[in-house]
Order: C-alpha cells, then structure tokens, then sequence
C-alpha cells in the first residue's frame, strides 16, 4: 500500500485522495509487456506507481509514433473515462512496471461525491487537450530541426527544462525522424550553445538562439 501511497501523492489527479477507499488492484508487469484499460474485461484507468508506460499511436502503414511516457503518478484511460471502447493508442511498459487499477465505476462514483475531484479531472483533461494539439502542430512540420526546435519549446518548464525519460531513438520515433538526423541536430544546438543535454533530458539556455535557428530553416 505504501507504494500505491506515494503514487498518488505524485498525481495531479488523486493527490489527497484516501487510497483506501478507491480499492485500487495493484498489478506487476515486465519490460515489454503490452497494457490495456480494460484488464479481465473490466473498464479501468491505470495509475504507474512504479517504472514507465510508452503510449505509442499506429500509423496506417504501420508504423508507431511514441507520443508519450508515463511514470509514477501519471495515468492512462482517463480521457474515455465516459466512452465505451478502449482508446486507440499502444500501451507498452518501457521497463519493469507496477499498475494501480481503479474501475471507471468507482471513479466515476468519486466524480459525483467529490467537486474538486471533478474540477482536477477537468484540470487533467484540459492539459491532455493541450498537449494533443501541440503535437498536431508539430507534425505539419517537415525538417528535423523544426520539429526538434517545436518539441523542446513546447515541452519546456519555466526554467528551460524539458523531461524525456526514454532513449535518443525513442525520441527520434516520437519526432518521427531518422536516428542519425536527430543526433545531428541536436549537436548542433548544443555546440551553439542554444540547448544542453542532460541525464533525465534537456535543458534550453538560449531561447532566442533556438528561435533564430527556426526562422534560418523556415527562410531556407
């Protein structure tokens, strides 16, 4: 129960909620596994309290785009919660993962009882809403520096940080580029000194460098 605990003291969603009385189905799965919302035939939202969940979305030929990563606190199933098929992404467990289920019933029964609940619900939604629509804008992007420029500008904190749990070719499929396309850009904003690389990540130290870079490919 501990570490169901902190996973919701980690979520935008059930942070202050009583784990208790949300009967949460605590399940472990290893690297590679693929995941679904509806386990047993139950309709559910995921909550990770341990590892990472890739969502991936499949093109008509085939292919999969990681749109995102998910680590401990952060759900999966919540944008249906009111529809009755599964949604049409790819959930895989990048590592070894621990999934807190919670059936839609019960959460929608939260919904009813709990208004602030329900307004960190619609908080939740809105951000995914946002985040969509910034990948809609980056996909009508062409050039690998465009789309890595548009990614990191996107995804950037306050401070110029941006998150990125999975691998440099993770993310070349997330911008849906070549491996060898995206190590070149990224040197080369990093040897101008717009971007630094870092461990969990990157970090932008020279907005105004970045968007010049843009406006050089948008002139070319």
């Amino acid at each position: 129960m501990d570490e169901i605990a902190r996973a919701l003291s980690l979520s935008s969603l059930f942070a202050g909620c009583d784990a208790a009385k949300l009967r949460f189905e605590l399940r472990r799965f290893p690297s590679g596994r693929m995941l679904s919302d509806c386990p047993a035939g139950v309709s559910s939202v995921g909550l990770v309290t341990k590892g990472r969940v890739d969502v991936y979305s499949v093109a008509l030929d085939g292919r999969d785009v990681l749109l995102s990563s998910l680590g401990a606190g952060e759900c999966f199933g919540i944008c249906n919660l009111l529809a009755d098929g599964e949604m049409e992404t790819v959930l895989r467990c990048g590592v070894d993962t621990h999934i807190a289920y919670i059936s839609k019933s019960c959460l929608l029964g939260l919904l009813h009882e709990d208004v602030e609940f329900a307004l960190r619900y619609a908080a939740l939604c809105n951000e995914k809403l946002q985040f969509l629509l910034g990948k809609i804008e980056l996909l009508t992007v062409q050039s690998c520096r465009g789309k890595l420029i548009s990614w990191l500008t996107l995804h950037a904190d306050a401070r110029g940080m941006v998150a990125w749990k999975a691998s440099r070719d993770e993310l070349a499929r997330h911008l849906s580029v070549s491996r060898a396309a995206l190590f070149r850009e990224l040197g080369s904003l990093q040897e101008c000194g717009a971007v630094r690389a870092q461990e969990n990540g990157f970090q932008i130290l020279d907005r105004q460098r970045l968007e010049d870079r843009m406006r050089e490919t948008e002139n070319a």
